[in-house]
C-alpha cells in the first residue's frame, strides 16, 4: 500500500469533503498558489484528517516566506470537531490541534495568512509567538425572506437600485475577457496596476466554470454601454463577492448596488449565506454597511523569524516613514 504525504491526503480529503472553503480546496489553490508552491499542515486522528492548515510558500530575496495567494481572500485553519463537545473542551481541543499543525510548518522568515471568521481562537497562536491583527467583513445570514432583506438595506442602497433598474439591464455573462477589460478601468482611474494578469483570471474561471461554483454579471444601458460587472463564487454554505468594477464614465447609475442585490438573490436561490468578503478602506466598508449585513471580525496572523527578516522590516517602515 502507498503512503500518502500530507498534502495527497489533503487532496484525498477536498474531494469528498463539503465543509472545506472554496479558498482553501487543492484546485484553487493549485491556480492561485500554483501546485508546487503551496503545502499543508494536517492532523489525524482514526486515519481521517480533522484539521488542515494549507499554505502559500515562496521564496523572496532569499527569505522564506508565507503569504496569500492572489484573489483568495481568507484561508487558515479548517477543523472538525467532535459531537457534542463542551465548551471547555471544545477550547482544549482547539489547543491541541492548532500547536500540531504549527509545528508542522516549514522554516520561514516571514507568516502572513488571512484566516476565516469562523476561527474565533487564536491564543494557540499567541503562545508560539504570532501576533494578531483583526479586519472585518459582512455577512447576510438569513436570506430565505429577500423582502426582509431589501427592506434591511439603508434607503440610499434602496433608492439606488429602484433607478438602476430603469435604466440597466442585468444579464449574466461568460465574457471574461470583457469582465478583465471592464475591472481594470477601475485599477486605471486610481492609478494602479492590475494585481493579476488576464491568463490568471482566465486559468482561474475555466476551473470555476468546470466545477460550476462561480457567476458573473454585467450591468448595462440601452446603449450597450456596460456600467459595471461583477464576479462570485461559492462552496457548499456562502457566496463569496470575490470582485467587481466599472467605468469611471459611468459611476453614477447605481450600477454595483444593483449587481450586489443580483448576487445576493443568487446567494439566495443557492440556500446560501452571503459573504461580501469585507474591506478595511472606508468607502468601501460604508457601502457594504448599507446592505444590513452583520459584521463580522476575522484575525490576520503574522509573525517574522530571524534578525535579517526583521531587519527589512524596519527598513520598509523606515521608507515609508521618510519618504
Amino acid at each position: 500500500m502507498v503512503s500518502l504525504n500530507s498534502k495527497s491526503k489533503y487532496r484525498e480529503l477536498c474531494k469528498v469533503s463539503n465543509d472545506i472553503p472554496i479558498f482553501s480546496m487543492d484546485w484553487w489553490l493549485d491556480i492561485t498558489a500554483g501546485d508546487s508552491n503551496w503545502d499543508v499542515s494536517v492532523v489525524e486522528s482514526g486515519g481521517e484528517i480533522i484539521a488542515s492548515l494549507p499554505y502559500y510558500r515562496f521564496k523572496k530575496y532569499g527569505l522564506e516566506m508565507i503569504r496569500m495567494p492572489k484573489l483568495t481572500p481568507a484561508m487558515g485553519v479548517w477543523i472538525r470537531y467532535p459531537s457534542d463537545q463542551k465548551y471547555a473542551t471544545r477550547l482544549a481541543y482547539e489547543k491541541e490541534t492548532f500547536t500540531k499543525l504549527i509545528d508542522q510548518l516549514p522554516e520561514f522568515d516571514s507568516f502572513y495568512q488571512h484566516f476565516y471568521w469562523t476561527i474565533t481562537n487564536w491564543m494557540p497562536f499567541h503562545w508560539k509567538g504570532f501576533t494578531q491583527s483583526t479586519d472585518y467583513t459582512y455577512l447576510l445570514e438569513d436570506l430565505s425572506d429577500l423582502d426582509a432583506v431589501f427592506a434591511g438595506f439603508r434607503e440610499n442602497i434602496r433608492r439606488e437600485i429602484r433607478k438602476a433598474q430603469k435604466q440597466l439591464t442585468v444579464e449574466r455573462s461568460e465574457d471574461i475577457a470583457k469582465f478583465y477589460e471592464i475591472q481594470s478601468k477601475t485599477y486605471q482611474r486610481q492609478n494602479l496596476k492590475m494585481p493579476y494578469s488576464f491568463e490568471f483570471l482566465k486559468k482561474l474561471d475555466d476551473a470555476c466554470k468546470r466545477r460550476s461554483c462561480r457567476a458573473m454579471w454585467f450591468a448595462a444601458d440601452s446603449l450597450g454601454q456596460v456600467h459595471s460587472v461583477m464576479y462570485v463564487v461559492w462552496d457548499s454554505k456562502y457566496v463569496y463577492y470575490l470582485m467587481g468594477g466599472g467605468d469611471p464614465l459611468l459611476r453614477t447609475s447605481g450600477a454595483m448596488s444593483l449587481l450586489m442585490w443580483r448576487a445576493i438573490q443568487e446567494a439566495s436561490g443557492l440556500s446560501r449565506q452571503f459573504d461580501f468578503v469585507g474591506s478595511m478602506y472606508e468607502s468601501i466598508d460604508r457601502f457594504f454597511r448599507g446592505f444590513g449585513a452583520v459584521q463580522k471580525p476575522y484575525f490576520q496572523l503574522s509573525k517574522t523569524n530571524g534578525k535579517l527578516m526583521k531587519m527589512v522590516l524596519l527598513a520598509k517602515d523606515a521608507y515609508r516613514i521618510f519618504r
